[in-house]
C-alpha cells in the first residue's frame, strides 16, 4: 500500500476565475480575478526559463516544443554568418519563447518581439530579463531585446524602418489559426533584407497555404518586392494522437534572376 504522506498526486498551484459573457474566448486583456495561489506560471524550455500568466499563450507540450524549437534555431543558423550583429524579427512572439530561445543559442544577437497580446508581452520582457537579455528602457531602439504590444500590421514597418541599412535580418513569424494580416505580408516582402522567413503554423492545411502563396506569388502592386520560395517544410506532432500537427516552412528569398 502507498504512502498516503508521500503520494501528492496533482497539486493545484494557481485558481483564477473569468466572468465573461460573450460566446467566444475573451481576448487576452480581458479581467482575470486571482483566486488562490502563484499568480503566474514558470516553465523551463530548453535552456530558458519563461514565466506565463493567464492571458499570455504557450504550447502545452513543452518537450514537443522544444523540438519544434530546435528546427527553428537550426534554421536561422544556416544564414546567420555573423550571429552577433544578425537582428530577429519575431512576429506573434507571445512570451517571447522563440526569440529568446534563438538568443540563448547564439544564432541572432538582437531580437525585436511583436504581440497584440498585453499579458504576453509583459511576461516577454520579464521571461528577457530571467534570461540575462533585458532591455536598458522601452525606448531604447538599441537594446539587446525589445518587445512591443501591438498588432503586427499597425507597427511592424515602422519597427523596420528604424533598424540600421548594415543590419543583417531574418524573420520567424508564429500566428494564431487565423494566419498573417496581409499588411504583415507586404511589409516582409518590401524588406529585402530578409533573406529568410522562418513560419510555424498551427494550421497548416489553412492560413499556411493562404500566405504562402502571398509571400511566394509575382509582386503586385498590392504585394510588391522580389518574393520568397519555399525551401523546406517540417511538421511536428505536437498534439499525439489527434489529426493535427504544428508546420515549420522556410521561405527563402528569391534572387534577382
Amino acid at each position: 500500500e502507498k504512502n498516503a504522506a508521500n503520494d501528492v498526486g496533482i497539486r493545484v498551484t494557481s485558481i483564477f476565475f473569468q466572468e465573461y459573457e460573450g460566446l467566444s474566448h475573451p481576448s487576452p486583456e480581458h479581467p482575470v480575478q486571482h483566486a488562490f495561489g502563484k499568480k503566474s506560471l514558470e516553465e523551463k524550455l530548453g535552456q530558458c526559463t519563461f514565466q506565463i500568466s493567464p492571458g499570455a499563450f504557450f504550447q502545452t507540450n513543452t518537450e514537443g516544443a522544444e523540438k519544434l524549437y530546435d528546427i527553428v534555431v537550426d534554421r536561422i543558423r544556416e544564414v546567420t554568418d555573423d550571429p552577433e550583429k544578425t537582428l530577429m524579427f519575431d512576429v506573434c512572439c507571445g512570451t517571447g519563447t522563440i526569440g529568446l530561445t534563438c538568443l540563448k543559442e547564439g544564432v541572432v544577437g538582437r531580437l525585436v518581439g511583436v504581440d497584440i497580446s498585453e499579458p504576453a508581452i509583459a511576461d516577454a520582457e520579464v521571461n528577457a530579463e530571467k534570461n540575462g537579455y533585458a532591455q536598458d528602457k522601452p525606448s531604447d531602439k538599441k537594446s539587446i531585446t525589445r518587445f512591443v504590444a501591438s498588432r503586427a500590421e499597425n507597427v511592424l514597418a515602422d519597427e523596420m524602418k528604424i533598424i540600421p541599412k548594415s543590419t543583417p535580418i531574418v524573420a520567424v513569424v508564429d500566428p494564431a489559426r487565423d494566419g498573417l494580416h496581409g499588411t504583415v505580408v507586404k511589409t516582409l516582402r518590401m524588406n529585402e533584407k530578409i533573406q529568410r522567413l522562418v513560419y510555424v503554423s498551427c494550421n497548416p492545411t489553412g492560413t499556411l497555404v493562404r500566405d504562402g502563396g502571398m509571400l511566394c506569388a509575382p509582386p503586385t502592386k498590392r504585394y510588391p518586392g522580389r518574393p520568397f520560395k519555399v525551401t523546406m517544410a517540417q511538421p511536428v506532432d505536437m498534439f499525439p494522437l489527434t489529426s493535427h500537427c504544428e508546420m515549420v516552412m522556410t521561405f527563402d528569398r528569391m534572387s534577382v534572376e
